[in-house]
């Protein structure tokens, strides 16, 4: 088959002329156009989150209630601009915060009034791991988490 056989006869009253396209070299010319034809260039996907993890309440008023994390860093503490607002006498306006970052939940208490704990010890800044129990004075939660494998 011949490049004459491939190609098709466009006519263009306006230029009163005909122009010959080769199918296969137009389509590779328009992929990655917009509708307008202009080429898109294409951008560097922001990372996704590749971790959700829970404050799950474990005892007293706060037993049942879940508030989800899954921010780059989210702050708890009685204060309503906080990410995870938990109403407590002994919980500081901003207690604590749990940030994910390299592939880890870390937890740091924020100079809290009645400070933060983490399987029993008080930290300044801690690890946590699924299943680790985390006090904000004596409010109790239990962490859970969920972390995603890229692909």
């Amino acid at each position: 088959m011949s490049d004459l056989d491939k190609t098709q006869k466009v006519s263009n009253p306006a230029l009163a002329k005909t122009v010959r396209i080769d199918p296969e070299e137009l389509e590779r010319e328009m992929k990655g156009r917009d509708d307008s034809g202009r080429k898109t260039v294409v951008m560097q996907r922001p990372p996704e989150i590749s971790a959700i993890g829970w404050l799950v309440g474990d005892r007293g008023q706060h037993r049942g209630q879940m508030h989800r994390i899954d921010a780059a860093k989210a702050v708890v503490g009685v204060d309503s601009l906080c990410e995870v607002v938990i109403k407590h006498d002994h919980i500081s306006d901003r207690h604590a915060s749990i940030r994910f970052k390299d592939g880890a939940f870390i937890i740091t208490d924020l100079d809290s009034t009645n400070g933060t704990s983490v399987n029993g010890e008080s930290i300044h800044q801690h690890p946590l791991a699924d299943g680790d129990r985390v006090s904000f004075g004596s409010s109790e939660w239990v962490f859970k988490c969920v972390v995603f494998q890229d692909n």
